[in-house]
């Protein structure tokens, strides 16, 4: 089997006269049939691409209650407008589909160099239907796609996997989107691998992209990706580059695996489940011990010189940890670490390596595992053998191992903590930290209380990064706080509680992230309102406003909205579980919680202010004013 299908490239965008290609590429499994979108230019405009992009095709072209796992629900490769152009920091793309962890929206960025690949080949999307009666891959090169075999790739850890495609296609440079075995066996937190170290780890996308017996994408492209007006690009441009080292700088010193030790001392870091607010040995974790050991060098994604991602390259009597697996960032120290209450740095980077090496999201895994450990600290276990208990790093990397394998217990863990604690029992729900059913990230709510209002509002279930984190928006110089100055909002904003003007921020904020999603953007540069005004005026050679920007961005959200209440969520679930009102005895937010009323009128003051009705659901007013009409 060898089924192949030339889409060609859009003339404009080969002759570098824009920054999008113009063609959505459509390949369904089942018939193993291509088609090709060519989109008028507004609709790049409006949806922008990334998560646009997806909630676009996932409203549109999937049915009311689809299943997550059946072969109607789409898996969706989403390049953005900026995706590829010199601006530094889109080296980025979107995946997304409905989610098996959550039943909304899975939509989930990743770095490297699989998104600039992917539209160097002509494409600003890929949108997977149906399901292949046998393992396949995709691969995608200048205009042609091909369905191949992968039968004897089923089954491999990811390193191995982008080997074998590099050396059947006969290309070291093929960029490689990919599930291990954890997205083989449907583990419902299984993400989708880029150049192996990359994950699109949230809801489960790795599992959708194994339901359709999809191993991988292979990408690679040799179109340049252009401006439509480069001039209006050139003070950007000039700002960012010869700012970045100083307001990056811990990005460059660092990456974020720098926060570990400051996150832990502010109370950001969940520590035993939420059990605790402090952990002894946790200076085994902070930078200045962990990097002279583990860390051999760092690496970069498209188009960026920061160098943040570190990689590990370790081995002692008792352990090797493979570079090509990269490193751990902060929110897999915390999963893996603090949260199990693991302080053994080997322990914590070689279960990061497995998580890239089978495909697992380390969030979800870390909040997963925590659950099962305090279950069996409770004696709610029952008589599986294996039972982890807190602290024990052995217990941690037999669990990522089981849970891959969905074997004895990780059978169980597989389906997330939510799951675990329905068929374990109600008295687990007290030792739940989930929104809509995700696993939540270390970003603690009971200290970031605006944050946590936006893991129970996310369409995506609890997400820290299409959100507004109290802390960062609490000092004047901050990037958080030059945006919502842009937009009239006094800042800073105060730390606790959700204020009326800290709604309002919240608004702006993840209005502009969710742009940044859609164009797509890394979080990490400060770029400014401003700034995406002169890069998508730039890109589209289109006249951009500051108020088309937060339009776009609100749209976003709202077409979120409006896929969760198509797939059957009310207000009601627009909720934080027990461990966010839970306060710990000791540590720097001792006796601190989420308040429940405040969290209640905060919600209601966000629904005015966005057009939304009591409950939630957007005005036909605001939904024609923002140009939708799913």
């Amino acid at each position: 089997m060898c089924t192949k299908y030339s889409f060609g490239y859009d003339l404009e965008f080969k002759t570098g006269k824009r920054a999008y290609a113009g063609g959505i590429l459509h390949v369904d499994l089942t018939n193993q049939e291509f088609w090709v979108d060519r989109p008028e230019e507004s609709f790049y405009r409006t949806m922008i691409g990334g998560r646009g992009f997806i909630l676009h095709y996932l409203l549109s072209q999937t049915p009311e209650g689809v299943d997550p796992l059946g072969p109607e629900n789409l898996l969706i490769f989403a390049t953005g407008l900026l995706t590829g152009t010199v601006l530094p920091g889109t080296g980025r793309h979107a995946v997304g589909a409905k989610s098996p962890l959550t039943g909304a929206l899975a939509s989930s960025e990743a770095g490297g160099w699989f998104g600039h690949e992917l539209k160097r080949a002509g494409l600003d999307a890929l949108v997977v239907h149906g399901k292949s009666e046998t393992p396949v891959y995709l691969w995608i090169k200048d205009g042609d796609v091909e369905i191949r075999p992968a039968e004897h790739l089923w089954g491999q850890l990811t390193a191995d996997t982008q080997d074998q495609i590099h050396a059947e296609l006969g290309d070291d440079k093929i960029r490689i989107a990919q599930i291990g075995p954890a997205g083989e066996n449907l583990v419902r937190y299984a993400a989708v691998m880029h150049d192996v170290n990359r994950a699109a780890g949230r809801s489960g996308l790795g599992a959708v992209m194994g339901s359709k017996n999809l191993k991988a994408v292979a990408v690679r492209g040799s179109a340049l990706v252009g401006l439509a007006d480069k001039s209006k690009l050139k003070d950007t441009l000039k700002w960012i580059t010869s700012t970045y080292k100083d307001s990056m700088g811990w990005a460059i010193s660092y990456g974020t695996a720098g926060s570990v030790g400051s996150n832990h001392d502010n109370g950001s870091t969940a520590i035993r489940n939420y059990q605790n607010g402090k952990l002894a040995g946790i200076e085994n974790l902070v930078h200045d011990n962990f990097f002279p050991k583990f860390v051999s060098e760092r690496d970069t994604c498209s188009h960026c010189a920061v160098n943040c991602k570190l990689v590990v390259d370790y081995e002692d009597d008792n352990m090797k940890i493979e570079g090509a697996y990269g490193g751990p960032e902060y929110e897999s120290f915390g999963g893996l670490g603090p949260l199990c209450a693991v302080t053994d740095p080997a322990a914590v980077a070689k279960a990061n390596e497995l998580c890239a090496a089978y495909g697992l999201d380390t969030i979800s895994i870390g909040g997963t595992v925590a659950f099962a450990m305090e279950c069996q600290e409770k004696g709610l276990l029952g008589d599986y053998e294996f039972q982890p208990k807190f602290g024990d790093g052995g217990d941690l990397l037999t669990a990522i191992h089981q849970i891959t394998k969905r074997e004895g217990l990780g059978d169980m863990m597989a389906e997330g903590s939510a799951r675990m604690s329905t068929r374990i029992g109600a008295e687990t729900t007290e030792f739940l930290a989930v929104a809509r059913g995700q696993e939540l990230p270390f970003h603690d709510p009971r200290f970031k209380n605006t944050a946590g209002m936006g893991y129970a509002l996310s369409a995506t279930g609890a997400d820290h990064m299409h959100n507004l984190l109290d802390n960062f928006a609490n000092f004047a110089d901050s990037d958080v706080c030059a945006r919502l100055d842009e937009m009239g909002v006094e800042t800073p904003l105060p730390l606790w509680g959700i204020a009326e003007k800290k709604v309002q921020g919240y608004i702006y904020e993840t209005a502009f992230k969710n742009v940044l999603d859609s164009a797509v953007i890394c979080h990490f540069y400060p770029y400014e309102y401003k700034h995406l005004v002169e890069a998508l005026s730039a890109a589209g050679g289109w006249d951009v406003d500051t108020d088309e920007i937060n339009q776009i961005g609100t749209r976003i959200i709202t077409l979120a909205r409006q896929y969760l209440i198509r797939e059957g969520f009310t207000h009601a679930d627009d909720t934080l579980s027990a461990r966010a009102f839970y306060p710990t005895k000791e540590g720097p937010i001792k006796g601190k919680t989420m308040d429940a009323a405040v969290l209640t009128h905060a919600m209601q003051s966000y629904f005015e202010k966005m057009g939304w009705d009591t409950q939630g659901i957007p005005t036909h007013e605001t939904l024609a004013s923002l140009e939708i009409d799913y």
